[in-house]
C-alpha cells in the first residue's frame, strides 16, 4: 500500500526484472501484473511480519531491507541489485526477521499462482516476454544484402 494506503500497481518492465517472473510469457506477464500491487512499508518495520508461512514470493522494490536468518547471520538487501532480482529467502536460509531501514516498497506474490503461471507457459510452448522482445528488435534489425 502506498503512504495514503491505495495500493500502488507494478507495470510488467518491473515484474519482468525478477526471477523467476523473467521466464513468463507476455500474455501471463500481463495477467500477473494485473493482481499486482506494491506495499509501502514504513522504516523500522517487519514486512514479514505478515507474510503468509512461506506461501508468498516476496520481492523489494524499493529501499534497504536488513535481514537477519536463524543462524544467526544478518544481511541488507538493497532494491536494484542482482540478489533483489530474486524473492526474498530463495535459498531457504529460514529468515529469523527483517527490518526496513528505509521506507521500502515490496510486491508479495502467492507461490501457487507464480508456479501455475510457469507451468502453463511450459506446457504452451511460448517464449519468455524477455526473449519475445529481444527477437522482435533483432528482426526489426535485420537487412536484406
Amino acid at each position: 500500500m502506498a503512504e495514503n494506503n491505495k495500493p500502488i500497481p507494478i507495470e510488467q518492465s518491473v515484474l519482468a526484472q525478477f526471477e523467476p517472473i523473467a521466464r513468463l510469457s507476455a500474455n501471463r506477464l500481463e495477467e500477473l501484473a494485473g493482481v499486482c500491487f506494491a506495499e509501502y512499508i514504513s522504516k523500522d518495520l517487519d514486512p514479514t511480519r505478515m507474510s503468509n508461512n512461506g506461501l508468498q514470493a516476496l520481492y523489494i522494490l524499493k529501499g534497504d531491507l536488513g535481514i537477519r536468518y536463524e543462524n544467526g547471520n544478518k544481511v541488507i538487501l538493497r532494491a536494484g541489485t542482482d540478489a533483489a532480482k530474486h524473492p526474498l529467502d530463495a535459498n531457504k536460509l529460514k529468515i529469523r526477521d527483517t527490518i526496513a531501514l528505509t521506507p521500502v516498497e515490496i510486491v508479495r506474490i502467492d507461490l501457487d499462482l507464480l508456479d501455475i503461471m510457469l507451468t502453463w507457459d511450459q506446457l504452451s510452448g511460448y517464449p519468455p516476454a524477455q526473449t519475445q522482445k529481444s527477437l522482435h528488435s533483432q528482426n526489426g534489425k535485420r537487412g536484406f544484402k
